[in-house]
């Protein structure tokens, strides 16, 4: 494929990379009954950058935050069903999960902050009680499969970039 930067619809690597990253997440999710493959092709997007380094680190990031989100909403869950008033109760937890995820994030995991605070809102607030915690973990492992495949898939098909340092080292 010829680069042609002037041509505002040339798919480039990094887009033919992403929709291959999203296609392996649709099929692996149809082949294993999982369900919807949505969490794991938009982690895979948002995990597959312009060199291997990126992607792993973006990947880790993302892994990271919704990890914290989830772990962060699991236990307010259980906190939620022992507190009085539950219809009340989200007026305090919501926001305290809130603070203790960016006081997280803050310490250790600075790029996650929006990924993890969308991730503790989305399990907290939309799942029912009983599956919550297996929902939960079920969204992480999502996370995990499309960071994987995104990583996996940069690192299979060429990167002209990297060819582009080692020419230039």
């Amino acid at each position: 494929m010829p680069q042609s930067s002037n041509n505002p619809f040339h798919i480039g690597l990094r887009t033919f990379k992403t929709a291959v990253s999203v296609f392996i997440c649709v099929v692996l999710f149809r082949i294993l009954h999982r369900g919807s493959p949505m969490l794991a092709a938009l982690s895979a997007i948002f995990s597959l950058r312009i060199d291997h380094q990126q992607t792993f680190k973006f990947a880790l990031s993302r892994c990271i935050g919704n990890t914290t989100g989830g772990v962060v909403a699991i236990i307010l869950f259980y906190v939620r069903a022992v507190l009085p008033f539950p219809e009340y109760t989200d007026l305090l937890l919501a926001p305290a999960g809130i603070v203790m995820i960016i006081l997280f994030c803050n310490r250790f995991n600075k790029t996650g902050v929006i990924n993890s605070c969308a991730t503790f809102l989305v399990i907290f607030f939309n799942i029912e009680a009983g599956q919550n915690t297996a929902y939960a973990i079920q969204r992480i492992l999502d996370t995990i499969i499309g960071a994987l495949i995104a990583i996996g898939v940069n690192h299979l098909l060429p990167n002209p970039h990297l060819k582009e340092e080692k020419q230039a080292s």
